[in-house]
């Protein structure tokens, strides 16, 4: 099943669309903001560590999506993919 459809079918907001959470890196201000809104959007579907460790990444643009991917954590577990997320941009939490 491809990620559009999974979306659709968990009922979720699609990458891109206009109340879905979105994160450009050139605005590490909204870093958290992005953070909070997307677990507040996953969390209602119940998904995995797994699986929003593989989505968080659709909601960023395609240069931020490609350094995500990079590390660790990636496709694995949420937490310590926010915490290099985090960490990659000397983000103080």
């Amino acid at each position: 099943m491809s990620m559009s459809m999974a979306t659709e079918v968990l009922g979720m907001l699609a990458p891109g669309s206009r109340r879905a959470p979105d994160f450009d890196s050139r605005n590490l201000e909204e870093l958290e903001e992005f953070l909070d809104e997307f677990e507040e959007l996953v969390e209602k579907f119940g998904l995995t560590t797994r699986e929003k460790a593989k989505m968080v990444v659709k909601y960023a643009n395609k240069k931020t999506k490609q350094f995500w991917k990079r590390l660790k954590g990636y496709g694995d577990d949420y937490v310590k993919l926010k915490r290099k997320i985090i960490g990659a941009y000397c983000y103080e939490h």
